[in-house]
């Protein structure tokens, strides 16, 4: 309830001193402190949105995050794999059966595939390719190089 000063304040005019029955009734409704059921169940609706919408962009960094590991690992093999073919003379450089590395319940399928002359007479154009399959389906990261005799 709104007491004297308060009265004059909002309405600009002295408060009637022998009772409240002729003051507006929204001028009391209007200074209620709290809040209401429906605030609260609005208030409600609007985290409960934004929760949810938190949770789905979680779900999507994890299989991300999921995804960016199986192609770290690829990567990762097909690098090894070339620092090896590099290491090795000119003439032991051949084509090798596909390889295979589980991990995580997925299996990278290594392949080295060497083609002679090629792009030129006399080089070596070698080619790495590591494949594997996921819950978003078939993956390869293919690598080539070219290596001449030394």
């Amino acid at each position: 309830m709104l007491h004297a000063p308060d009265l004059f304040r909002k309405t600009g005019k002295a408060p009637d001193r022998k009772g409240d029955a002729r003051l507006p009734r929204h001028i009391f409704l209007s200074d209620e402190n709290g809040f209401s059921f429906i605030d609260l169940v609005l208030a409600t609706v609007v985290l409960t949105i934004g929760v949810l919408a938190m949770m789905d962009l979680q779900v999507i960094a994890a299989r991300s995050n999921a995804s960016s590991k199986s192609m770290v690992l690829a990567l990762s093999l097909a690098e090894a794999k070339m620092e090896a073919i590099k290491n090795k003379t000119f003439t032991s450089i051949l084509s090798e059966a596909p390889a295979t590395l589980i991990d995580s319940n997925i299996t990278y399928t290594t392949t080295v595939t060497v083609t002679n002359d090629q792009p030129i007479a006399g080089v070596k154009k070698v080619n790495v390719a590591v494949a594997w399959q996921d819950v978003r389906g078939q993956h390869t990261i293919p690598m080539a190089m070219v290596i001449a005799p030394q």
